[in-house]
């Protein structure tokens, strides 16, 4: 009789250190997969969105409801997780589904905008470098530009800092350094610095005598340095 008791006992503790286990990992990779990855996934990474950023959101955010939905289910009906189950999966499959329908539309929405108003320091920091060339497409301004990206299942924001012209490494590192020291002092959001090879921006003249500038196309990605 005591062998049941116990058995039954662990039998009802599974669902809620499941379920507590699930939730920590989901946080944890989202932490890991937003910026803060030991491994440097993004460093010198060949995009400055790599693929993983579509899927480990809702990755995430599964595995976050799914533990919430088990402990809780766990808690109140002190039931097996095979009796919890079908619950659990009707609450967290539409629940993922909506969050990642959201999170793109908040994407599609927000992305690019200075919503945060930190882009002018950035800026500025960046400039202070005096190692980037002049811009093609805004002459007499420096080629660097600043939007505003949302990442991660919490979509956090950061600042994606994009510097054309600069292919020196140790030219690089003094933007970066400018870059980081505005960081630290003014407090910003985690800040993303992209590198270019060139600007790849063509300006004609018309034949009334006004010019036309156009894009040439994509440009090469040279590094990606995550600040913060």
């Amino acid at each position: 009789m005591a062998d049941a008791s116990t058995n039954g006992d662990h039998s009802d503790r599974n669902p809620i250190v499941i379920g507590l286990l699930l939730l920590v990992t989901g946080l944890l990779l989202n932490y890991l997969f937003e910026r803060h990855n030991i491994f440097k996934v993004w460093e010198n990474s060949v995009y400055p969105i790599a693929w993983a950023d579509i899927f480990y959101p809702p990755a995430c955010v599964f595995l976050c409801l799914t533990g919430f939905a088990l402990a809780l289910g766990g808690v109140m009906r002190r039931a097996t997780i095979r009796q919890l189950r079908p619950y659990v999966l009707a609450v967290a499959i539409p629940l993922t589904i909506l969050h990642t329908l959201f999170s793109f539309g908040m994407q599609f929405i927000a992305t690019g905008a200075d919503r945060l108003g930190e882009c002018p320091g950035l800026d500025q920091a960046a400039s202070s470098s005096n190692v980037i060339p002049e811009s093609k497409q805004r002459p007499g301004h420096p080629a660097v530009g600043c939007a505003v990206e949302r990442r991660g299942m919490f979509l956090s924001y950061y600042n994606d800092v994009i510097v054309l012209g600069v292919t020196d490494a140790a030219a690089q590192e003094h933007v970066v350094a400018a870059v980081a020291e505005n960081f630290r002092q003014a407090h910003t959001h985690p800040v993303q610095v992209v590198f270019y090879e060139r600007e790849n921006w063509t300006t004609r003249q018309l034949k009334n005598g006004a010019t036309y500038g156009t894009s040439r196309g994509p440009n090469k990605l040279l590094r990606i340095i995550n600040i913060g």
